[in-house]
């Protein structure tokens, strides 16, 4: 039987050079793994970062409500506060963990890390971290001291 000579030789029954197949090794597969790894560890410290900058500016905006409100005539310490925390709430649901501190012109806002980031991000070792943000206004003929209630 013979067999046309546009067959492969495969099929006409001659042997074919042996053809190299790439192997991948252990240390191909540890060396690609390590790289993976690397990847996913940056892009969760990018992610925390961003996270930490965002509370950051969620605090600034809080404070810059809350030297606003003290601008007002009857503001009191109170008042500030309960700007600061309302802002807080509705940005980023933080005004339980923020700790608020009102000067005679200036507000200074701090917030643990722990209570910013989420609990599956706690390897990244921000034991005793804050992130603070302190806003003070800028003086003016009505610069008064505010009311404690």
């Amino acid at each position: 039987m013979d067999t046309p000579a546009s067959f492969p030789a495969l099929f006409r029954g001659d042997t074919p050079a042996i053809q190299a197949i790439p192997v991948r090794g252990v240390s191909w597969v540890l060396c690609w793994a390590g790289i993976l790894a690397a990847l996913i560890l940056g892009f969760l410290v990018l992610t925390a970062f961003t996270v930490e900058l965002m509370t950051e500016r969620a605090l600034a905006r809080a404070a810059d409500a809350g030297l606003r409100e003290a601008r007002m005539p009857r503001a009191t310490t109170r008042s500030v506060e309960a700007v600061v925390r309302r802002r807080l709430a509705i940005t980023n649901g933080l005004d339980r963990a923020t700790s608020v501190m009102i000067g005679a012109d200036s507000i200074a806002l701090s917030v643990p890390v722990c209570a910013v980031l989420p609990r599956w991000m706690e390897f990244l070792g921000t034991d005793g971290a804050t992130i603070e943000c302190e806003r003070a206004s800028l003086p003016t003929p009505r610069t008064r001291k505010l009311r404690t209630p």
